[in-house]
């Protein structure tokens, strides 16, 4: 190590869950981040350096970030107006209130909400699909989540409101901005395949070929989404349809639970993601998505909590349990999808889904510093013989108490530094009255 470089922190007596190739578990294991943000050190060892702050982890789990690989952070301002009900009805009431309530300080209200309540919770990165995708890296920027977003399309104007030949020009627009370090830029965001028409996908699909862009998409979530794809796109499914228009290569699909043997070949032959949303789709009878074939078929499965509206919460700690359980309980084999697998959905698989596995999801020698310090006194974590299932089966929001992005800690002793907590909540208490008039005046 060179003397002029200053690190920033050294962790030590750290139980560290890298998530490596090998799932490496390093016990009273020490961790360094260099002066750029970057991991400069890890060893079972004590590492010598000149930090300019120590965290003693005291025995506590240290483990990559949570990666949030499919979520609508603005909706936030929508909790709890669409329970017990379908998503097709769940939608009916919500997309009415969107385009009477948001505006770009809305968005930027939801979202920074979202991003409190994520970094509180030990999700360090998101991929974002919303309206007015620029109020979300706003906050990004602000608040030090790490964010994926990029234009969306739908057929209607939308609370922006752009008409679909003006949704491609300012999709164009932001396509053609430079690029930042974490590729926020380099996404394109369809709905779906029920809500734009094949040309209007074809179209898309050159957009996103021009610039190297990626396509975040909803896919096969409900039943009712089957049907109206199959009638509007000629019998097809919606895996089917975005093969055919050329949005499949690499593709982030949203859900995927109603998928066909020939489906998810397709799906493993793009080498597309599948996100598993659990919550979500428990809450909203959705179904059960294949999630062991899909592994059989090598495809990559992250994991997701969807909406707020649709989800209530942004707890990737909850959708790791479900998942689990869900799989488990549907296989009849309580072996299936065991807690190692179930870390990786959370962290690398996600990074790999946003192609930033390079960069995040596992705690490595030259990777940036997106971690999280668990509560070392945890009761409820307490004893821990196995580290993965623990983090699987015990940990709760309640239990995070360091996290930190890029090497910069921006929750610390479970207080968020980079965002005021009153302010932003008390931004979307007052907004919640329009909500509340929009959804009456519906």
């Amino acid at each position: 190590m060179s003397t002029n470089t200053q690190d920033r922190i050294a962790i030590n007596n750290a139980q560290i869950v890298t998530v490596d190739k090998s799932d490496s578990v390093i016990e009273n294991g020490s961790l360094v981040v260099g002066g750029d943000g970057s991991i400069r050190a890890i060893s079972s060892a004590p590492i010598a350096n000149n930090a300019a702050e120590t965290i003693d982890a005291r025995g506590a789990i240290v483990m990559p970030g949570l990666i949030n690989s499919h979520t609508h952070l603005a909706m936030t301002l929508f909790r709890g107006l669409g329970d017990d009900m379908s998503l097709e009805d769940f939608l009916a009431r919500l997309m009415p209130a969107e385009v009477r309530v948001l505006n770009y300080d809305a968005v930027h209200a939801g979202t920074e909400l979202a991003a409190l309540e994520s970094l509180l919770g030990g999700i360090t990165t998101s991929l974002d699909m919303y309206y007015l995708p620029e109020a979300a890296v706003a906050v990004a920027k602000s608040s030090s989540l790490r964010l994926q977003t990029g234009p969306n399309f739908l057929e209607s104007d939308g609370p922006e409101p752009l008409k679909f030949a003006d949704r491609l020009k300012w999709a164009t627009k932001w396509l053609e901005a430079p690029r930042d370090t974490i590729g926020t830029t380099g996404w394109v965001a369809p709905h779906s395949t029920y809500l734009l028409s094949e040309e209007q996908l074809r179209t898309i699909a050159d957009l996103s070929a021009k610039f190297e862009a990626r396509v975040h998409v909803h896919a096969s979530e409900t039943v009712g989404e089957m049907q109206l794809v199959a009638q509007r796109h000629g019998g097809r499914t919606p895996i089917q349809v975005l093969s055919d228009t050329n949005l499949l290569r690499r593709s982030v699909l949203a859900h995927g639970i109603h998928l066909s043997d020939d489906d998810i070949k397709l799906i493993a032959q793009n080498s597309a993601t599948v996100v598993h949303c659990p919550a979500s789709n428990f809450k909203l009878a959705s179904g059960i998505a294949r999630i062991l074939d899909l592994q059989r078929a090598g495809v990559n499965i992250a994991l997701g909590t969807d909406g707020p509206a649709s989800g209530n919460d942004l707890d990737l700690w909850i959708a790791i349990r479900l998942a689990g359980y869900m799989q488990k309980t549907n296989a009849k084999d309580p072996a299936v999808l065991p807690s190692v697998e179930l870390v990786r959905m959370a962290t690398i698989n996600g990074a790999r889904a946003l192609q930033l596995d390079h960069m995040i999801g596992s705690l490595e020698v030259g990777k940036r510093a997106d971690l999280i310090v668990l509560d070392a006194d945890s009761p409820s974590l307490t004893p821990n013989f196995d580290p993965h299932t623990t983090i699987t089966t015990c940990v709760t929001r309640a239990d995070v108490q360091h996290v930190m992005v890029d090497g910069k800690v921006v929750v610390r002793d479970r207080k968020c530094l980079t965002i005021d907590r009153n302010a932003t909540i008390n931004k979307v208490k007052a907004l919640g009255k329009q909500v509340l008039a929009s959804v009456n005046n519906n």
